[in-house]
């Protein structure tokens, strides 16, 4: 098969949307055929003769060798495609949300549940099973008074009361 391709009415190319179009009216006789196979050996034809055109037209643009392979700078499109569906409507705002416009006040910002653990040099949860809280609790030695410096004041004194019943 031959890759150049005479045709008496050019092609209508538009290499941004890797496309062309081919306004040559069709044979009737042909298409009218009562044999299928000369109908499908035509259509096939003129397929394949426009690929053709296509892919040379491509290969003729400017090419950039990368490590993905051979890149094509394909210039703008000039045919406008059609969207499939609508844009979307902008969603109404909320009661809440035209307040806390009005008001100044902005979302809070979550800080999330894993912290990174310096000394495995992996994420961690920051409480729960294998968690950052439960750091002082594997160690097999703590020096005194470590322990209760991360406690919160509940936990402080509920510890401290079960340490005054232990010592009577």
């Amino acid at each position: 098969m031959s890759t150049s391709v005479e045709k008496a009415i050019p092609l209508e190319y538009d290499l941004g949307n890797m496309s062309a179009s081919d306004v040559t009216p069709l044979d009737e006789t042909k298409l009218n055929s009562q044999r299928s196979q000369e109908k499908e050996d035509y259509l096939t034809s003129i397929s394949r003769d426009n690929a053709q055109l296509l892919v040379n037209k491509l290969l003729a643009l400017p090419k950039e060798r990368t490590a993905d392979g051979v890149l094509l700078a394909l210039p703008e499109s000039t045919t406008p495609l059609p969207r499939a569906k609508h844009l979307p409507k902008p969603k109404p705002e909320t009661k809440w949300a035209r307040f806390a416009r009005l008001k100044g006040i902005a979302p809070k910002k979550r800080e999330g549940k894993l912290v990174f653990d310096e000394a495995s040099g992996e994420w961690v949860p920051k409480w729960g099973y294998k968690g950052k809280n439960k750091e002082l609790d594997t160690q097999w030695i703590v020096e005194e008074g470590e322990k209760e410096k991360k406690l919160t004041s509940k936990q402080v004194r509920h510890s401290s009361r079960n340490a005054k019943r232990t010592r009577r």
